[in-house]
């Protein structure tokens, strides 16, 4: 079943054109992954497919009453969407049913006597409970609750107004809200911005199990790769999909290419072959002869024509050339260039290292990981000396000739333009700065913007630029890959992969962590954790320890059972029924109190506390019933004596 069909649209933007003819249907249960060089226009084409966004030509048809969630990775439409914590159309949807439910019954109460006006409501009321019960309106507190701790989300941001809240947490209710809302078909622009690590793979389960369709726009390789059933790449606005992951497609366009190239050599072969038989055949008169071979020698240079056409076309990604980065370095030659031991650091009561400690030798390549919150940032800030308010050694040896690249990319004088910055940082001449500023996709009049003009992206690229021109035997970044494109990402990493030096980088970029990385410093809970290792290796590891905990924990339970069947501490008939009753009576009204003071600012932790007093309130009516049916055996044993 085609929930979206996509057809013939176009689209241009001052006589440029973004989408060209293009045309894409996403079925029920597929997940496709528009891919494309940034620009390319796949923000442009979620928006026409929402209809935000006005087509040319073409046209766009949903499946009847199918539910979007579009979740855009622009902030402002995020905040557009409304000023409160929690306000979504899901959440109003549910409220306004609660309503009008708690409204019938107050009018049932008032006409019981009348008995059709009574069950006129009583058929109104069924109606709106099952469209209630459709939305899962009693859960909607827990659902809401558990959606933003998966995306790593406190629970205080539930009531925060959205304009107080940061970046990062707008994004991730608005993923949340999306979610809840229980839609048909998901549009999804750069879903994973703003995640940590944890919620990733979390968000990653749950489309993995969606059971509707997906649209989804991402530069994040590893995610595609574990989410998506179709790839579709938007180029030169054209677009080209095909079935299976980004690894797959890829794959795909490289044997293709090499297809495509060795159908040219065939081609070219035979047509220069094809004219020296023509021009034998002239030479011996046999005209007739050489006009039939000039029309095959035609038909194959338009075959030829087209080949070329498409070989072009599929010269992108990791068929097509993107920037050759190369950095100035000197490699310096201390075993250890950075240390911690005792490492304490807090903000107000919250404690972010605990005595925490990690080591740092020349020439590895470290990706810090760990929760949104948890101190990455704030250890890079620590150990270049910008943050100098914490307890215990931190080290980053004086020796250490190091870049920094952060989150927040400035420049001296952003009025400058791009190519007066390159000029100001070495001893270039125009035409090798411009080469240098092509590496970055920096072409033409590109390099004649100013700086303050920039995008995210173009800030990155040129900040890279800049790096990769000085000499340095340490790299240290904070979400290098952020805002560049697939192209760029896979560049940078291919740069980092010739770096002689050490990189120390915080990053969500599993990619990035598993290609680059040959140590993983993990924080958690106020310790940093070391992996020796890629990502793949970290995870493996975790997935190893995680599974040793369970398997403890199951072994433990398993003794303390064998121990009290063994020695019981009290025998069963000697327990009294009614201690037992006057305890379940206690747990159950403490349960209903529990219920009734469930509200917005109800915690998780508070929801297991009465999900685990539930479970206690079951193992006791289990004991007494057993309980009981033993003292009745008893008494029957007792009358034969």
């Amino acid at each position: 079943m085609s929930l979206l069909i996509i057809d013939r649209v176009s689209k241009s933007f001052r006589n440029k054109i973004v989408l060209d003819n293009v045309s894409l249907r996403i079925e029920k249960g597929e997940r496709v992954a528009l891919i494309g060089p940034n620009g390319a226009g796949k923000s442009t084409l979620l928006k026409i497919a929402m209809g935000l966004e006005t087509a040319d030509s073409g046209s766009v048809t949903t499946a009847r009453s199918t539910k979007i969630g579009y979740l855009s990775q622009d902030l402002q439409d995020i905040a557009g969407a409304g000023s409160e914590g929690k306000t979504s159309a899901y959440y109003e949807q549910v409220s306004r049913l609660e309503q009008e439910l708690r409204k019938l019954e107050q009018q049932m109460a008032v006409v019981q006597a009348d008995e059709e006006a009574y069950q006129r409501l009583l058929n109104r009321y069924a109606r709106l409970q099952a469209q209630y019960e459709a939305v899962d309106g009693y859960n909607i507190e827990t659902n809401i609750k558990k959606h933003l701790y998966h995306l790593g989300l406190k629970m205080e941001a539930l009531n925060t107004p959205l304009n107080k809240l940061s970046g990062g947490e707008r994004m991730r209710v608005a993923v949340a809200q999306i979610l809840l809302g229980s839609p048909d078909l998901l549009l999804l622009d750069e879903p994973t911005n703003h995640l940590d690590i944890r919620a990733i793979e979390w968000f990653e389960q749950f489309l993995r199990k969606f059971q509707g369709g997906v649209l989804l726009v991402s530069h994040d390789r590893y995610f595609l790769d574990r989410v998506a059933t179709r790839t579709a790449e938007l180029d030169n606005g054209k677009i080209t999909a095909r079935s299976g992951n980004y690894s797959s497609y890829l794959k795909h366009k490289e044997q293709l290419q090499e297809y495509l190239f060795n159908q040219q050599k065939t081609l070219r072969w035979t047509v220069k072959n094809m004219n020296r038989t023509i021009q034998g055949l002239k030479s011996r008169g046999k005209i007739k002869a050489a006009k039939s071979r000039e029309k095959q020698v035609k038909r194959l240079k338009t075959e030829l024509g087209e080949s070329l056409q498409k070989l072009r076309t599929q010269e992108h990604l990791a068929t097509r050339s993107g920037p050759k980065l190369t950095f100035k370095q000197v490699r310096h030659v201390s075993k250890k260039i950075a240390w911690a031991e005792n490492l304490r650091k807090s903000f107000g009561d919250v404690v972010l290292f605990a005595d925490a400690g990690f080591q740092i030798r020349g020439g590895e390549r470290v990706g810090i990981v760990g929760a949104n919150g948890s101190g990455k940032t704030t250890l890079i800030n620590m150990l270049i000396g910008k943050d100098q308010d914490y307890s215990g050694t931190l080290v980053l040896g004086q020796w250490v000739k190091y870049s920094y690249m952060g989150q927040e990319i400035l420049f001296d004088d952003e009025r400058q333009t791009i190519l007066e910055l390159i000029l100001s940082q070495r001893k270039l001449s125009e035409p090798d700065a411009r080469d240098h500023l092509a590496r970055f996709q920096f072409y033409g009049e590109d390099v004649d913007k100013r700086i303050e003009v920039l995008s995210g992206g173009e800030r990155a690229r040129l900040y890279l630029a800049c790096v990769m021109l000085e000499d340095r035997d340490c790299l240290i970044l904070d979400e290098p890959t952020n805002h560049l494109d697939m192209e760029a990402r896979e560049a940078v990493e291919q740069a980092l992969q010739a770096f002689q030096g050490t990189i120390i980088a915080v990053t969500h970029d599993r990619q990035f962590l598993t290609n680059c990385c040959t140590k993983i410093l993990e924080i958690d809970a106020g310790t940093i954790t070391t992996y020796d290792g890629n990502y793949e290796v970290y995870r493996n590891l975790k997935a190893a320890a995680d599974m040793e905990q369970e398997l403890e924990k199951i072994d433990s339970k398993a003794k303390q059972q064998r121990v009290r069947r063994s020695h019981p501490s009290v025998p069963a008939q000697s327990a009294d029924p009614q201690a037992l009753e006057r305890k379940i009576a206690e747990l159950e009204e403490k349960a209903a109190e529990m219920e009734k003071s469930f509200n917005a600012e109800t915690s998780v932790e508070e929801y297991e506390e009465y999900g685990q007093l539930l479970q206690k309130i079951d193992t006791l009516y289990s004991e007494w019933g057993t309980l009981v049916s033993s003292n009745g055996q008893e008494d029957c044993h007792g009358q034969d004596y």
